[in-house]
């Protein structure tokens, strides 16, 4: 695959120019639109001074101008940062810290942006997508901007293997590192994304992801390369999802676990499985629930992996076993790995380990952190952080995150494990599993949970429903119940800023000891 993203959107535009692109709302974009809207901004921004090489920072929500924005820097060569619209000014100064872009483009809604640009000097220019503050030079409003004079450059020479983006990963076990990736780990990407969901002529694709997320881009880029129309939300919805589907007409549903349990726990409804869809396609299906989700919502399942350190989807399930990741794509191999990074017999627990076979189609690095690109980057390999088995047909399972385990009373315990069983509880809608200090040593188990819509859950039903179905050293001693979660750009939670108190917290062990007291007078 030797086509630049530009050469890509221009080949289309040609083709295509008159077939629908996108639809948003009222607003139909065709691919020759699309093509003229980033020409225009292009040239724009290379008269305001955003010249290849710069990393320009992109803080704007799920819009057509965005898109417009992502290519037209695309066009200059430069190197775009997405930026979370739910940080704060602190998150904001942090990746900044990190990426250190020299423009940043961003919505006038998100204050937050404002008040880290204010206390960072290092950004040269900032383009605002609403009424500019007063006081800082360095703002314009991108209607000012847009209305400049100025000519659409020539290609810029960086090809497939240039920075395209740095992407901050969601940090929900621990800092987030900037990966930087190249066109060509967008474009293979975008393929094997396209295999999965088994885009055909005519298919209409479903978009609802932010674009400070990878999976957003997967969809455009796949439109791009079929040559297929996209319908576009700009946030995800449980309630109106379905309904925005039919609207569209949309063939293709892209889902995140958390996405599918969210559907799932909504009140079923006579023409659940009266909708367009025909694939739902992602990543980390609760096993429990792919023939439920199915047969509800009458479609497909098709589940793949992907790391953004190695490539968006870099294996893939088509027709292998309910709760298989699949098997590699013909650009990687794979294998699982010990401890000591060697490959383990078939059925055994380790650490997924990917393996390319041809250059630039992995993250080039972690921008500016050389030590973290090497414990993931080695010996010709992408040492992925997750776990994970191959049964001995050569299919590959997820088993959770190397940091996202604990051990208790001698034993490694995959908080994944333990939230796919209390996920599975009837008044259940989420749950998030994480280790505290115990005083025996070693940790103990705490489980936030949130119920259903509707519902009401109390902290011994969930110990009941454990104890049915996890080991007793599985078992959470601390159960809170929440109404939400600290979330990242996926929609994952961020396990890291989940409170590790225990006072005052719901106690297996004071509950089991005051039963017991109860039950014999004592």
């Amino acid at each position: 695959m030797d086509e630049t993203l530009r050469q890509l959107v221009e080949r289309r535009a040609a083709a295509n120019g008159d077939d629908v692109f996108l639809m948003f709302g009222d607003d139909v974009v065709t691919f020759g639109d699309l093509k003229k809207h980033v020409e225009v901004r292009a040239a724009a921004l290379s008269s305001h001074g955003v010249r290849a090489g710069d990393r320009v920072a992109l803080m704007l929500p799920t819009v057509p101008e965005h898109i417009y924005l992502f290519f037209a820097c695309v066009w200059l060569d430069a190197t775009v940062v997405p930026v979370s619209i739910h940080l704060k000014a602190l998150g904001i100064r942090t990746q900044f810290a990190s990426a250190k872009p020299r423009y940043v483009i961003a919505d006038a809604s998100f204050g937050e942006l404002a008040r880290a640009v204010s206390e960072d000097r290092t950004v040269e220019g900032v383009i605002w997508r609403g009424d500019v503050p007063s006081g800082d030079s360095r703002f314009a409003a991108l209607e000012t901007v847009l209305a400049g004079t100025g000519s659409v450059p020539p290609h810029a020479p960086g090809g497939l293997d240039r920075r395209c983006m740095v992407s901050y990963t969601s940090g929900t076990t621990g800092e987030p590192k900037g990966a930087v990736l190249s066109e060509r780990w967008f474009q293979i990407g975008a393929k094997n994304a396209g295999q999965l969901a088994e885009v055909k002529s005519g298919d209409v694709l479903f978009l609802w992801e932010p674009f400070f997320h990878v999976a957003g881009w997967m969809t455009v880029l796949m439109s791009l390369q079929h040559g297929v129309r996209i319908g576009m939300v700009e946030r995800f919805s449980a309630s109106q999802c379905w309904d925005q589907i039919r609207r569209y007409g949309a063939t293709q549903f892209h889902y995140l676990g958390g996405a599918m349990n969210l559907l799932l726990k909504q009140p079923e409804r006579p023409d659940d499985a009266d909708n367009p869809v025909r694939v739902a396609w992602g990543a980390a299906a609760p096993t429990q629930s792919w023939k439920v989700f199915e047969t509800r919502f009458g479609v497909s399942i098709r589940e793949g992996y992907g790391i953004t350190e190695a490539g968006n989807f870099t294996m893939l399930n088509h027709g292998g076993p309910i709760g298989s990741i699949g098997k590699p794509v013909e650009e990687f191999e794979a294998f699982i790995a010990d401890e000591a990074g060697k490959p383990v017999e078939d059925r055994t627990v380790g650490e997924i380990v990917l393996r390319p076979k041809e250059a630039g189609i992995t993250m080039l690095e972690y921008l500016g952190n050389p030590e973290k690109t090497a414990e993931v980057l080695r010996d010709g390999c992408v040492f992925s952080g997750d776990l994970g088995y191959r049964d001995i047909d050569g299919n590959y399972y997820f088993s959770g995150r190397k940091k996202d385990s604990l051990r208790r009373r001698g034993e490694n315990v995959s908080a994944w494990e333990v939230e796919r069983v209390i996920n599975a509880h009837a008044m259940v809608e989420e749950s998030a599993v994480i280790g505290v200090d115990s005083e025996m040593g070693e940790q103990d188990i705490k489980a936030f949970v949130r119920a259903a819509p509707g519902e009401t859950v109390e902290p011994a039903d969930i110990l009941d429903w454990c104890k049915q179905h996890l080991a007793y050293y599985q078992l959470p001693r601390f159960i809170e119940i929440v109404n939400d979660f600290p979330r990242g750009p996926t929609q994952r939670i961020r396990k890291t800023e989940l409170p590790q108190r225990t006072t005052g917290i719901w106690d297996a062990e004071q509950h089991e000891h005051r039963n017991r007291a109860a039950s014999t007078g004592r």
